[in-house]
């Protein structure tokens, strides 16, 4: 049997397969292998050459977050995917609903054709009136398994086998998988930084001993150790540890021998999000192993915790600044991060959020700012832009259609370069795939050859698509460019109307500010601020012998004296 159009011949034929833990009672009827293996035959029956298997393996089907299935939903929204093929409607999911919106629904608007093999549906073939019965009962399977899971998972806590993975300082012992032994190596960094507490050490700072010691963060000396743990896998730096880490060690009475279960639970089998349980509801096991710290010294921790333990400011209080988001790093190009001082809450700055000093990151400088000196430079530059504007509106025009225009022809030309490579090759490529498919249909290139090479240029091509489509309509946007031109000489005649700024008016005239390093001491100290405008980017405006540099005293007596040429505050 061929397909029913050149499309389904030329698009890609998804076959999906899955298989999670709950499936092992089927024995090896339901394997990956096994899938692959039905899904591929009933492809080459059908005459779909062009195909790609989806898997995933060991994920539940009440779970639609799966890397395998979202990486074909992915290729089907891109236009890639013609056909999905499973063994049958459970290899899809197990929640009735999700799948019935799938075949229903999703496919069908994307003029994808599903086969479940097993269960005998082909969407080219009608509606199938078993198929919701079908979904239900998988469901039901699907429930039957979880309340079994849960009621063995329950059983277990209850005669205190430790339901969770073991914490920092401990490992699962080699002779009994279900017992905690002491891990030594981590049990010690674990006993410092109790002493630390105890010393009068807070969060933060014990983190940063931790850093400048080069102490492993759990999930990466987990890595190290090849013991497998949920969790974030890349870690830009493996030996910074944060307050909350210290926090959760300080925390866990697990570390005084004792087996607490139920800490956490699921509302139902379909949402595997984890929430807090009451303290109430937890089980808790008393020297079941052995103890890293003792009971005494853990109450110790508890109480220090207790006593320092500060109350989060209400939102409601919290004042941001109207330069929240727009500040950046000059030197690593990082946020620069809103404070208010703790003692005179009328005073509001910036530092780098990547500072060594106050956030142990990588930047050498903190970019220190107070927020009205940001504020004075910003409606300095801005009435100086606005009084050029006035004064020769024609001039003003012509800047801003330069500053443009030049980035503009800039990238157009790069654009355009790039949509010819990528034309010549989408022809060429069409070429490739018209000889391969000959050669195949007078056996010049075998089956298995022809499915892999075909696939390799099925997806350039459709990359080459989107490509194409891209550029052409990047080269067509000269009139916004006409429009952006427009706008933003109508937010700098906004600004004259206004006496001071606002949020909505900074970002329609400002994209960006990179904020340096202060140089120098006492009265020869400077700090440079660039000022990146929406749509041109900086603009450096003409001198005028009347724009004298401006100086002011911004509030809380912040001394600004603004060169308009080097922008210096």
């Amino acid at each position: 049997m061929q397909p029913k159009n050149k499309k389904e011949q030329i698009g890609i034929t998804a076959l999906y397969c899955r298989l999670s833990r709950d499936d092992g009672m089927d024995g090896d009827s339901n394997s990956v292998a096994n899938q692959k293996r039905l899904l591929s035959q009933k492809a080459k029956e059908l005459g779909f050459a062009n195909t790609k298997y989806y898997v995933d393996d060991g994920y539940t089907g009440t779970n639609f977050n799966r890397p395998g299935f979202q990486a074909m939903l992915g290729d089907i929204d891109m236009g890639y995917i013609t056909a999905v093929m499973v063994k049958d409607l459970s290899r899809l999911g197990r929640d009735y609903v999700s799948v019935g919106n799938y075949t229903d629904s999703y496919f069908p608007e994307r003029n994808v054709r599903f086969i479940a093999v097993n269960d005998s549906i082909d969407s080219d073939e009608g509606e199938s009136e078993i198929a919701p019965f079908k979904n239900i009962l998988n469901e039901m399977y699907a429930r039957d398994i979880s309340k079994k899971v849960r009621s063995s998972h329950r059983l277990r806590g209850n005669m205190g086998e430790p339901l969770s993975q073991p914490p920092y300082g401990y490992m699962k012992s080699p002779e009994n998988k279900k017992k905690w032994i002491i891990d030594p190596e981590a049990a010690d960094i674990v006993k410092s930084i109790f002493k630390m507490c105890l010393d009068g050490k807070g969060n933060e700072t014990i983190a940063r001993i931790l850093q400048e010691q080069k102490v492993l963060i759990p999930m990466a000396y987990w890595q190290s150790k090849g013991l497998p743990r949920g969790g974030k896998k890349t870690q830009p730096n493996p030996y910074k540890w944060c307050k909350t880490t210290v926090q959760k060690i300080l925390s866990q009475q697990e570390y005084c021998g004792d087996v607490i279960n139920f800490k956490t639970y699921s509302k139902s089998f379909k949402n595997k999000t984890r929430l807090e349980n009451p303290q109430e509801n937890w089980a808790i096991f008393k020297n079941v192993h052995e103890a890293i710290i003792d009971r005494e010294a853990f109450e110790q921790v508890q109480k220090l915790i207790a006593k320092t333990k500060r109350r989060a400011p209400k939102p409601s209080n919290a004042q941001k600044s109207i330069f929240c988001d727009l500040l950046y790093c000059g030197d690593c190009h990082k946020k620069l991060r809103h404070h208010t001082n703790t003692i005179n809450k009328d005073i509001h700055y910036f530092v780098c959020s990547n500072n060594k000093v106050d956030y142990r990151g990588s930047c050498p400088g903190r970019h220190y700012i107070r927020a009205d000196a940001v504020e004075q430079v910003v409606m300095l530059e801005l009435r100086r832009m606005a009084e050029f504007l006035h004064d020769d509106e024609q001039a003003f025009a012509d800047i801003l259609a330069q500053k443009s225009g030049a980035e503009l022809m800039k990238e157009q030309k790069r654009n355009a370069g790039e949509l010819q490579k990528a034309i010549v090759r989408n022809d060429t490529v069409s070429r490739l795939y018209e000889k391969l498919y000959e050669d195949n249909a007078t056996g010049k290139v075998s089956d298995e050859w022809f499915m892999q090479l075909s696939h390799k240029y099925e997806v350039e091509r459709m990359e080459l698509k989107a490509k194409i489509s891209e550029l052409r309509s990047k080269l067509m946007q000269s009139d916004e460019q006409q429009k952006e031109r427009e706008n933003f000489t109508t937010a700098v005649r906004k600004f004259m109307q206004m006496k001071h700024l606002t949020a909505p008016l900074l970002r329609e005239l400002i994209d960006h500010i990179d904020v340096f390093e202060t140089q120098g001491v006492g009265k020869n100290r400077t700090q440079r601020i660039v000022i990146y405008y929406r749509f041109i980017g900086y603009i450096e405006l003409p001198e005028v012998s009347h724009y004298d540099n401006y100086k002011a005293d911004t509030r809380k007596g912040v001394a600004v004296e603004y060169v308009s040429k080097a922008l210096t505050a």
